[in-house]
Order: structure tokens, then C-alpha cells, then sequence
């Protein structure tokens, strides 16, 4: 921040002056009107009634409210922005008067009247809104926002300000996710600026100041009353929840702003990748990079020159299903184009800023929340999709999924066939298991005491076991889910993408930063596809085949959008539900040091599956139990924790809509069942830990609790988390929503991919799903899209 005045809060004061000099002569003028001048009696006795309003001590209080300001115009900015909305109503007021006034010279009066306060306030609005842009730099947020956000930073990181020391002050904070924001290329980040503003305001509700003009310690306690579900016992709930989303969102981007800034690692016992010890031998084991995305080819705006352009296969997307798919079609001789929303990101330009990588690489994808803003839905937006920020886990198909999708549903899959095609896409993605993909030495550590522990529980392979994943030869950096710098994670912008173009010049073509809008049809045909660009120009793509792979939300939506009459499109969404418990140690753990994702736990009864991971410090601390002064002293044991999550397939209830805020409605509760698979598995996975020796270990609850023994946590567990409102939850597994099936009166596509009703119209990704896996559902995605290549080949 600028310690001199800038040019810009020189002119507000400049103005400031001249608004005390015309006052204190008004009021001058009003008690000594013998000495005013005969040619200034009348418009002394109208500014006297535009500065008093009648009553002289008003006057009196604005010559000293400007006379604070004046003084100092940064310290006293919140007296400014008080005169300013005191400007705005007397503007408003007087413009009522004004409208019902009869007389025509009272009419007049107030006309003047309401041209001087509209005046006033437009010029102090202007100069106030330019001084703060100038003095903090703001890109993004507002004066106000920014001054918002600075206060809850001051309580909401540490909570109790005078015992916990901040590394970075709470302007910087502000500053940093104000960098961040304009940064974020998601088309719905004004939701951030619209919570700040309300959380400002609302403390005028219960007659209180506003936020950032309440002193600390009454800051911190309005804050963490209005976050307890007990405020909201006599109101309507969704009210309450309004109000606790807003909240916890205002606290994420304190987490954010705080977190993600290099000064602070120190204090929670974080070393970025680039400083650590044996970087050298690691690169030494694993030496080069496997990323071709140089190599690659996108057409952006500028490079398509007319509004209407001809391909063969249009494909929608080009993550996991979309780039198999178009890889085997060019293959076997069709002509492909990619329509992709995100922009190219070549791995060469990432880095270990974790804000820099998920603007770049989620956008929208890192704000899809369902209805109730307590589930959030992760996806990449990005040319490879989500496979450039995943944890490149892979699992088989399930054999008792594929039995229920065929023998129980009735899906006419071709069991030997699609089998085939899942072993010729881990030959394709090179999926490996250690050594090949990673040395066990760089294997996330805190997974390593995860699986020691499930030892001494009696689990052993194969319900126990390192992941194997589309990756090759690990460094370990933990970077997974911001974009592997490396070249070491076989995403499809590293891979399929790259090779394809290579390997057939002309016949893959992909088009970046172009959001699919709508399928237009003819009758039962489709003939053209509706993309618009960031700038809002649209394009007509026309072409002889169309396949939406976008995945499970955004083929939904897309469908929905095109209003093709498809009545399931959207629904039977399912997901793998997760969460995680975190486990605290006495000695130094250091599970960011690894490869994320590195072990996993299945049971044989298929009801959850655990998975160890952690995060580098800013998203962690999206993930970290406690709020306030907890979450504080969690953070600061940041090095000392290990982490598992835990993954429920869940039942096909769930559906997406094109309604609410963002276009993009997800309505979903857990049912009944899958809320106790959850709660079992958590159970379970903080049983393991404290028998491993852990310390304590702590759900990711709304309300924060702690076990430190294993009867303690047998004792209390279920009686704090009772139902799925009490946990955080989320997913980056969507799935369903356009169900494959045999009877059109239940599904979206046929066992050919095919929409019902339509002859040249696919749908091939994770929301053809009948059920969710209860997996990774990656090398399913790819499977079937590797299975499904020679039907579309054929149409």
C-alpha cells in the first residue's frame, strides 16, 4: 500500500476543503446575518437549509465530520463513506419532496435542492471510489468491498487478534484476494463482490454499524453468533443458511488471501516444491518431462474469421471422454473439431501459485455449488478439461457396477468388448502403478501412515493399496490439482491431444475459449451447433455428427439450453460423495511432500472407498475443520497433519437445472443411506488413524469437534454429526444426469450413445452413467468413450 497521499486522495481532499469552506461561511452567515452581503442573503439562507435542515447542530456535526476527514482522509474514510450515504439520502428525500410538492416556487426549492445534494454526492462518490482504487490498487473489488473484506480478515483468520500474531497484515490480505479476483476468469466471480456487500450491511438488521465500522472484539462476536445454527432457531432456515454461506464464503477468501501468500508458509511448516532439499535428486530418478502441449494446436476468436464454419464430428469439451473419443474417430478417418470453453494452458507456464492455477485452470468449475451453497461440484475449464487438474487416479470398473448396469438395468453393453476397450485405454494413458509411475519414497507421507495403520487393522492388499494412476514417474511436488508443471501427469492436453494432431495432420482441430450455447435441429436432426466466445461473438458450427461430452453438469445444461425436448436431460445425477477427516500428529508429517492422492482402502461390502491426499496450504485450508481462532491453530499445525477423504457412490437423486444465480441449479441432499455410508466410513478412516497413532482426529464439521481417543470418538461421533447439513461435502466425480438406457421413458441415450429421438446427436461422457461408480470414474469415462468411437464412427 502507498504511504504518501496519491494524486487521487489529494483531489478528495482538495474537495473536501472546499465543501468546510462553504459550510463554515453558511454557518457564519446564518448567525452573524448582519455582515452577509445583500447580494448573498438569499442563497445564505438556501444553503443554510441544504446544510442544517433545520436544525443547526446537524450543521455543526457535518463541519466536524468534514473537518475529521480533512485531517486525515485514510484514517477517517469511513466517515467519508458515512457523508456520502448520508449525501445519498438526502438526494433521495428530497427528490420525494420535490415529486409530491404542489406550489410551484416550493416545487422549484426543492429542485435546486435536489440538483445541489445529487451534485455533491456524484462528486464525492466519483473522488472517494478513485482515491481508494488509487491508494490500494484495486483491480476488482470496491472501496467498500475492499474495506469489508480487510475487516473480516482482521477477525476471521485468527479470530482473537490480541493472542495470534497474522504473518501478513489484513490490508494485504484484502489486496491479495483483490489480485486473485481479477485474475479469476469464472463469468460468475460478481457473486464475491454481491456477499461482501451484504455481509457489510447486514449488521444494520440488528441496529449494529456496519461491519468494518465495528470495533474488533464486537466484530468477532456478531460474526461467530450469526454462524451458530442456534440464531436461527425462530427464522426460516433458508434464511440462516443464506446467511451462514455467506459467511463461511467471506472466511474462504480471508483463508485465500492469507494462505496462499508465500510469508506465511513459514509459520505453518510449508516448503514450496522449488525449495526443497532433494529437488535435485528427485529430478535426478525422474529426469524430463512426457508434456507435448507445445506441440499443440487451438484456433482462438481471432482466428476464426467467418460466423459460420463446416466440420464432420463436432464434439463438445475435451477432457477425458471427449479427446478418447476423438483420437479413435480420427482414427478411423472422420474429420474432428473440439468446441471447448476454457483457454490453452501450456504446462511450461504453471507454477506453485495455487490462486494463479485455479483462476486458470477451474473458472467457473471452482464455484458450482448446489442449491443449499453446502456442496460444491469441482471441474476443470480448461483445454484437456478436468484431466489437467485431477489426481490421475484410476480404478477399473467396478464388476458389481457392471453387473447392475447390465444384468440388473438391462443395458445392452458388451461386457468382452467393453472390457477390451478399458485394456487398451491403459495402454493408451500409460497407467502405471510404483515404480513406474512414482518412487514409494515420493508417495504423499501422511498416506504412508494411513496405510501403516490399516495394517495394524488387518487390511492388506488388494482392499489396501498405492493408487495407480496416468502418470509418469512422480516428482512428488503435491501439485496435482493446480496443473503438473512437470509434464509428469498424462493429462490430454499432455497426451491424446498433442499426439493426435501429430499423428494426423488436418483432422483434429479444437477450438478454444468458445462456450457451447445450443444444438439447433431440423426435425429429428441436428444441423448446426450454437458457440459464443468471451467477447460475445457468436459462431454457427454446422456439421454431420454432434456429440455433447462436456461431462455430467455441463451436457446437462447443454441439453437443457437447446430445448430439444429431451425430458430426463438432468436428471438421475449422482456423484461420489466426499469429505475427509483430518488427523493431527505429535511429530512432523509433512504430507504435502508427495505425490496428493497415494493410497486407497476398499471394502468388499462397496459402500465407500477412503483415499489419502492433502493439499498444498491455500486449498487446504478450504478443507481444514474449524473456524476462527480453531481453524488458526489447525493451520498452524499444518505440517503435523495427514488427511483421507472419503468417497460414496451415491443413488441417482440428485438433478441439474438451468435456473438460480448462475444458470446452473443443482438440487441434492444426500439420501438417508448414502449420509450413513459416509458417517460409517469416517468413522472407520478416524479409527484407523488414532490406532496408528495419531493425536486427535477432526471431521470436517459445520461445528468443530475433535476425538483423541477411539471410545471417545465410538461415544460422540453420531451424536454431533446427525445429518448432512452438520458436514462439509463435495465432489469432483459427477455422474449421470443423461443416463444411458433402454427404454426412452427412463434415460437419455440408448446402449449406442445415441439420443432418443435424434439421428445424429451422442452423448458420451460421465452423465450417461446409469448409477455412480463409488470410484474415480476417469478410466470408465475413457472406456466408454473408447468403446463408443466405432458407433459414432458409424453414424
Amino acid at each position: 500500500m502507498k504511504r504518501e497521499l496519491v494524486q487521487e486522495e489529494k483531489h478528495l481532499k482538495s474537495f473536501l476543503k472546499l465543501l468546510i469552506v462553504l459550510a463554515v461561511l453558511t454557518l457564519f452567515f446564518h448567525f452573524f446575518p448582519k455582515l452577509t452581503p445583500s447580494f448573498l442573503e438569499t442563497a445564505a439562507a438556501n444553503s443554510y437549509a441544504l446544510l442544517s435542515g433545520g436544525s443547526a447542530l446537524q450543521g455543526f456535526l457535518i463541519v466536524l465530520l468534514l473537518a475529521l476527514a480533512i485531517g486525515d482522509v485514510r484514517r477517517f474514510s469511513p466517515l467519508i463513506r458515512l457523508f456520502k450515504w448520508m449525501l445519498a439520502v438526502a438526494t433521495i428525500w428530497t427528490a420525494i419532496q420535490w415529486i409530491r410538492g404542489n406550489e410551484p416556487t416550493y416545487g422549484t426549492t426543492h429542485l435546486w435542492q435536489l440538483i445541489i445534494y445529487a451534485t455533491v454526492f456524484v462528486c464525492i462518490w466519483i473522488l472517494f471510489r478513485a482515491a481508494g482504487m488509487a491508494r490500494y490498487n484495486l483491480k476488482y473489488l470496491s472501496i467498500q468491498q475492499f474495506q469489508t473484506l480487510q475487516a473480516l480478515a482482521e477477525v476471521c483468520i485468527s479470530g482473537d487478534v490480541d493472542i495470534y500474531k497474522l504473518q501478513i497484515e489484513p490490508i494485504q490480505v484484502a489486496a491479495n484476494v483483490d489480485t486473485y479476483l481479477i485474475k479469476f476468469k469464472a463469468s460468475n466471480k460478481w457473486v464475491m463482490k454481491l456477499v461482501l456487500t451484504a455481509i457489510e450491511i447486514y449488521p444494520l438488521l440488528s441496529l449494529n454499524p456496519l461491519l468494518s465500522l465495528m470495533q474488533p472484539a464486537a466484530r468477532l462476536k456478531f460474526l461467530k453468533r450469526r454462524f451458530t445454527d442456534l440464531e436461527y432457531q425462530s427464522v426460516p432456515r433458508w434464511y440462516g443458511e443464506i446467511v451462514q454461506a455467506a459467511i463461511r464464503m467471506s472466511k474462504q477468501l480471508c483463508f485465500m488471501g492469507y494462505y496462499s501468500d508465500p510469508a506465511v508458509y513459514e509459520s505453518i511448516g510449508y516448503v514450496p516444491y522449488s525449495k526443497r532439499k532433494d529437488i535435485n535428486e528427485r529430478i535426478r530418478q525422474f529426469p524430463g518431462t512426457n508434456s507435448q502441449s507445445l506441440s499443440l494446436k487451438v484456433l482462438e476468436e481471432t482466428d476464426v474469421k467467418t460466423n459460420e464454419i463446416t466440420a464432420d464430428v463436432v464434439i463438445v469439451g475435451s477432457g477425458a471422454a471427449a479427446s478418447i473419443l476423438a483420437n479413435q474417430l480420427v482414427k478411423m478417418g472422420r474429420q474432428v473439431l473440439l468446441v471447448e470453453f476454457g483457454g490453452l494452458e501450456e504446462t511450461t507456464t504453471f507454477n506453485e501459485d495455487e490462486v494463479d492455477m485455479v483462476s486458470r485452470l477451474y473458472a467457473n468449475g471452482a464455484l458450482q455449488l448446489s442449491r443449499d451453497f453446502r456442496f460444491q461440484v469441482f471441474q476443470g475449464r480448461c483445454v484437456g478439461g478436468s484431466t489437467v487438474v485431477n489426481n490421475a487416479v484410476c480404478f477399473d470398473t467396478p464388476e458389481h457396477i457392471l453387473d447392475k448396469w447390465i444384468n440388473e438395468m438391462g443395458i445392452g453393453i458388451n461386457r468382452e468388448r467393453y472390457l477390451s476397450s478399458m485394456a487398451a485405454v491403459y495402454k493408451l494413458m500409460r497407467i502405471s502403478h510404483t515404480p513406474i509411475m512414482t518412487d514409494e519414497r515420493f508417495l504423499n507421507p501422511g498416506g504412508r501412515l494411513f496405510a501403516e495403520a490399516c495394517k495394524k487393522m488387518g487390511y492388506d492388499k488388494p482392499e489396501l493399496d498405492s493408487v495407480m494412476a496416468n502418470i509418469n514417474g512422480c516428482l512428488g511436488s503435491g501439485y496435482c490439482n493446480i496443473g503438473c508443471q512437470f509434464g509428469k501427469k498424462l493429462s490430454m492436453l499432455d497426451t491424446i491431444l498433442p499426439q493426435t494432431q501429430t499423428a494426423h495432420p488436418g483432422a483434429l482441430q479444437i477450438i478454444a475459449n468458445c462456450e457451447a450455447i445450443s444444438f439447433n435441429r431440423n426435425g429429428n436432426k441436428i444441423i448446426s451447433l450454437t458457440g459464443k466466445f468471451k467477447n460475445g461473438r457468436k459462431i454457427t458450427i454446422k456439421g454431420n455428427t454432434f456429440v455433447s461430452s462436456a461431462g455430467a453438469v455441463s451436457s446437462s445444461i447443454l441439453l437443457l439450453r437447446s430445448k430439444l425436448g429431451i425430458a430426463n436431460a438432468g436428471k438421475k445425477l449422482a456423484f461420489n460423495l466426499g469429505t475427509q477427516i483430518t488427523a493431527a500428529y505429535k511429530q512432523t508429517v509433512n504430507s504435502y511432500d508427495g505425490l496428493q492422492i497415494s493410497h486407497f482402502l476398499k471394502t468388499e461390502d462397496h459402500r465407500y472407498v477412503m483415499e489419502t491426499w492433502y493439499n498444498p496450504p491455500m486449498f487446504q485450508s478450504t478443507a481444514m475443520p474449524g473456524w476462527f481462532d480453531q481453524h488458526f491453530r489447525n493451520m498452524q499445525q499444518y505440517g503435523n497433519m495427514a488427511c483421507t477423504g472419503i468417497l460414496v457412490g451415491t443413488a441417482s437423486n440428485a438433478e441439474v437445472k438451468v435456473a438460480g444465480l448462475f444458470g446452473r441449479d443443482i438440487n441434492y441432499v444426500p439420501t438417508e443411506d448414502d449420509f450413513n455410508s459416509l458417517m460409517d466410513g469416517l468413522e472407520k478412516a478416524s479409527e484407523i488413524y488414532l490406532t496408528g497413532g495419531a493425536e486427535r482426529v477432526m471431521p470436517n464439521t459445520f461445528n468443530y469437534y475433535e476425538y483423541k481417543t477411539v471410545k471417545e470418538l465410538k461415544e460422540n461421533f453420531r451424536k454431533n454429526v446427525k445429518a448432512s447439513p452438520d458436514i462439509s461435502t463435495g465432489t469432483g466425480h459427477p455422474q449421470g444426469g443423461n443416463v444411458m438406457s433402454n427404454d426412452p421413458k427412463t434415460g437419455v441415450v440408448d446402449e449406442n450413445f445415441k439420443v432418443f429421438g435424434f439421428d445424429n446427436l451422442f452423448v458420451c461422457d460421465a452423465s450417461v452413467f446409469p448409477t455412480s461408480l463409488g470410484v474415480n470414474p476417469q478410466v470408465t469415462v475413457m472406456s466408454l468413450a473408447y468403446y463408443a468411437a466405432p458407433i459414432i464412427a458409424a453414424n
